[in-house]
């Protein structure tokens, strides 16, 4: 039963908790996933918060895709700016790469992924928490699941990727 009930602490904590940027889940202290693009408010948001990185998962033809636009309001405001379109179903080698680039994140540094509606954003997240982070893969999931992961094509290249580095 304590066992349950750590595992399922960090979900309810996400729950409880009013977003520190609307429309976002922090999943681990200063890594936030954003369920769509980030609008003015997402903005006073991210500047409050001390983002210091973005990360755009969208693709081209995606609705609101303005990226030029938004990495220069990003670097307007002293933020790093990433896209890396991601597919609904992620080979490898994205999650390594995305992987590499939260790992290497500076210390102190806080993050913000974003798609158009959170999916790969939260499956983006997921890996690392697992892989990097030790955290136990159906809790991962859960808070994956909280924060935008829906497609089940998406939940199963995660498990996949996760199940090819020896965690099940």
């Amino acid at each position: 039963m304590s066992r349950t009930l750590f595992l399922l602490l960090p979900a309810l904590v996400l729950q409880a908790q009013d977003p520190a940027i609307p429309g976002a889940t922090e999943v681990r202290p200063g890594v936030f996933v954003l369920r769509g693009f980030p609008d003015e408010g997402t903005c006073a948001a991210i500047k409050k918060q001390h983002i210091t990185h973005v990360i755009d998962l969208r693709r081209d033809g995606e609705a609101n895709l303005n990226c030029e636009s938004e990495s220069v309001r990003m670097q307007e405001m002293g933020v790093q700016y990433l896209r890396y379109a991601l597919s609904k179903a992620p080979p490898a080698g994205d999650f390594d790469f995305l992987r590499s680039i939260l790992r290497d994140l500076p210390r102190g540094a806080k993050v913000l992924l974003h798609c158009s509606n959170g999916n790969r954003a939260a499956a983006a997240i997921c890996p690392w928490l697992v892989l990097d982070k030790g955290m136990p893969v159906e809790e991962a999931l859960r808070i994956a699941k909280l924060a935008g992961l829906q497609l089940p094509e998406t939940e199963a290249a995660v498990r996949g990727y996760i199940a090819s580095k020896g965690r099940a």
